[in-house]
């Protein structure tokens, strides 16, 4: 929803940004080499985080025919409350849908601006596992405490592909059935989510995003539950001896030891949890030491939202522009383990910095996603490398260019995914500001790569997995088809 955490991503600080959402029925709609590689930065390079060879449960909408592999994109349409599930390997390759406006907003006059605001619910991280596709829902029951909702694939083994998982399916007077599991966090933003073997990481903002930075003062969250059981007390990894404010993105680091992206004061926060995978959820917490790992120079009214492993210990970290600062340029800053510079890239130009994704090589090398609002040359998938103590943006990934421009106007990349492989990536685009009382005609983009060997001069051959083909075209008149926010996709490779 529009005044949720997505767009918020975006346009914090913007007073145009706030307005109100479009919202229907209940119906209405989140070493390098290949030891890094995939969306949810799993140290064993599993895409999907799930490894437990469930291939055919989910059926013919979250799995895949016994004794096959298949490839799934999980995508969180955050702004529009459902996530869409694809298979780009299929003629059909839209999947299906799960509904996830759990409080849709009452309409008053009818007409597409006519909507209360005052209702959100959100999905943004995303992961399936543990026979599970778990959901963070970053303002259910109120905006102020999120929730992780965790969904059977067994529920999903005799619906027909193209189907909706429709919110009255599951949940009716404020209640959710059996078997949805409902975990109610009781905190402020919940809403990065990775996982760790049989562990899922849910990093906390504890801060309002609908305020200005200079009140993120609050100390961010780390939450531990257990993938196969997601009913439990989650644990708690300590944030505060560190001081990382208003926590975002978690990655894993690989031997027990994890980063997180910590945007209200601008650093990096190490972790290590040697009793991460075997302790507790209540005493999983007792054995972590953390170090702080400030961003050179950096100022407030930054973003430091986005990161990614180097697969040795290490991580590139994404330093970039608010809405409010656009021209200032944006800065990528490789750390080792020990927080130890590695190399500095200064990117004059370019907008808003998304996801970060390590890629496999024979170098440190990620994937980034970079906007481009004031400068469209600078917008794109970039491809960074660190080598000999210097790191560059050596090319522009070819092939997403023809997709950035819609007939409502050109869409930023936000959110990536690479295969373990390195030979396909997934990018979630949207507008800069998605409308507040109209349709979004955001993207999922599927590049086949080319030359993977040598990353710098690789290329995409790019399909649209929503020009209306593929899954259902954006109706203006129908806020259910609205795609104004795919900022998380998630890929998943399956062994049936």
């Amino acid at each position: 929803m529009v005044r949720g955490i997505a767009r918020l991503l975006l346009c914090v600080g913007v007073a145009s940004c706030n307005g109100n959402e479009p919202s229907g029925d209940a119906g209405d709609g989140a070493g390098t080499a290949a030891a890094t590689a995939g969306s949810s930065d799993d140290a064993d390079g599993d895409s999907d985080g799930d490894g437990d060879g469930d291939g055919g449960a989910g059926g013919e909408v979250l799995g895949c025919p016994a004794g096959s592999e298949c490839t799934l994109l999980l995508v969180s349409q955050t702004l529009d409350d459902r996530v869409e599930i694809f298979s780009p390997d299929e003629a059909n390759a839209y999947r299906g849908a799960i509904d996830l406006d759990l409080k849709p907003n009452a309409c008053e006059g009818c007409g597409l601006g006519d909507y209360d605001d005052g209702r959100l619910d959100e999905p943004f991280g995303i992961a399936r596992a543990g026979g599970f596709v778990h959901v963070a829902v970053g303002h259910y029951p109120t905006r102020e405490s999120g929730s992780m909702l965790s969904f059977p694939l067994s529920m999903f083994e005799a619906s027909a592909v193209s189907s909706t998982l429709s919110v009255a399916d599951y949940f009716s007077d404020d209640a959710f059935s059996s078997p949805v599991v409902a975990n109610g966090l009781g905190e402020l933003e919940p809403i990065f989510m990775t996982r760790v073997g049989s562990r899922l990481l849910l990093s906390t903002f504890n801060n309002d995003l609908l305020l200005g930075e200079d009140t993120w003062t609050g100390i961010g969250k780390l939450l531990v539950l257990d993938a196969d059981d997601p009913a439990g007390v989650p644990g708690e990894i300590d944030l505060a001896a560190a001081g990382c404010a208003a926590a975002a993105k978690i990655i894993d680091l690989g031997d027990s030891k994890l980063a997180v992206a910590c945007d209200g004061n601008e650093q990096v926060v190490l972790l290590d949890v040697p009793d991460l995978q075997t302790a507790s959820l209540a005493d999983v917490g007792n054995s972590a030491t953390s170090m702080a790992c400030p961003i050179p120079g950096t100022t407030m009214e930054r973003r430091v939202r986005y990161l990614g492993s180097d697969g040795a210990g290490g991580f590139l970290v994404a330093e970039g522009p608010t809405p409010l600062t656009l021209t200032s340029g944006s800065r990528l800053w490789h750390f080792d383990g020990a927080c130890q510079m590695q190399g500095l890239a200064t990117l004059s130009g370019s907008g808003q910095l998304g996801e970060v994704v390590p890629f496999p090589a024979d170098v440190p090398t990620w994937l980034v996603a970079a906007g481009g609002v004031l400068d469209p040359a600078s917008r794109g998938v970039l491809v960074v490398q660190s080598s000999g103590g210097a790191l560059e943006v050596c090319q522009t990934l070819p092939g997403f260019d023809a997709h950035w421009a819609t007939d409502d106007g050109e869409l930023e990349p936000f959110s990536l995914a690479v295969n373990a492989a390195g030979t396909r990536v997934a990018v979630g685009a949207s507008p800069f500001q998605a409308p507040s009382d109209g349709p979004g005609y955001g993207k999922v983009l599927w590049g086949e790569i080319a030359g993977s060997d040598d990353p710098c001069t690789m290329t995409a051959t790019v399909t649209d997995l929503t020009d209306g083909d593929a899954a259902p075209a954006v109706d203006p008149m129908d806020p259910s088809t609205f795609r104004r926010g795919p900022n998380v996709v998630e890929l998943v490779e399956i062994n049936g």
